[in-house]
């Protein structure tokens, strides 16, 4: 099922200030630490674009308490993000009485995590996740896949697959023409899978997701879009 729990209120930068951003920038620099999701990347505010500076602020309260209602979650519910960063999302599902875990893969994001999620934060491979099978009744992963490789990607949904008794939702970054897809590894370098929705439907037909699915268009030429 196609949904979204997120809007421009909970993104820093809505998808005009992304292009704009690109556009003062030209073609940024990026650093070895960038490269490995390090400080660079989130929190250094001198690259002009991407995150630029990733602190908590509450933006993803909403978005939680309308997931929660969607799926029907209640406390005590079990919920793993893959590719959680800091935490931040995961913060509100804590929030709500929920268990959580995340999981992401920069040694820097979890050792900066939020302090009320970090205990519940690991680092490690999505490709092979240490949680028995039907382990969480969510696993949401949200503008993560698109940042691996087409191989690791398949890997991932496979086990996000395994490991959840009830939904998966995932979020993704996309772009419609092919300006929309040039301009995504120039606001992240990171993005390694850049395609339009229609290519991921039919990825995710042949890989066996039925899920819910959302697609964020990053850095849209003509209207914003979150």
């Amino acid at each position: 099922m196609k949904l979204n729990f997120f809007d421009t209120a909970s993104t820093a930068r809505p998808g005009d200030a992304r292009r704009e951003a690109i556009r003062n920038v030209g073609e940024p620099t990026f650093t070895e630490d960038h490269r490995a999701f390090g400080y660079d990347y989130f929190d250094n505010p001198d690259l002009g674009v991407g995150y630029g500076g990733y602190a908590y602020d509450g933006r993803f309260a909403e978005p939680v308490r309308k997931a929660i209602a969607h799926y029907g979650l209640k406390p005590g519910d079990r919920v793993l993000e893959i590719g959680c960063a800091k935490g931040y999302l995961l913060v509100e599902f804590l929030k709500q009485g929920m268990n959580v875990v995340g999981i992401d893969g920069s040694a820097y994001a979890i050792e900066n995590a939020h302090p009320d999620v970090k205990a519940y934060l690991q680092r490690g491979d999505f490709r092979s996740l240490p949680f028995p099978d039907k382990s969480f009744d969510l696993v949401i992963a949200k503008d993560t896949l698109e940042h691996n490789p087409e191989p690791a990607v398949r890997a991932t949904i496979a086990e996000c697959m395994r490991v959840t008794k009830g939904p998966t939702f995932f979020q993704l970054c996309v772009g419609r023409t092919p300006a929309e897809i040039a301009a995504m590894p120039k606001w992240d370098q990171s993005y390694t899978m850049n395609h339009t929705p229609e290519w991921w439907d039919r990825f995710f037909d042949e890989v066996g997701y039925r899920g819910d699915l959302h697609y964020k268009v990053l850095v849209p030429e003509g209207e914003c879009v979150s």
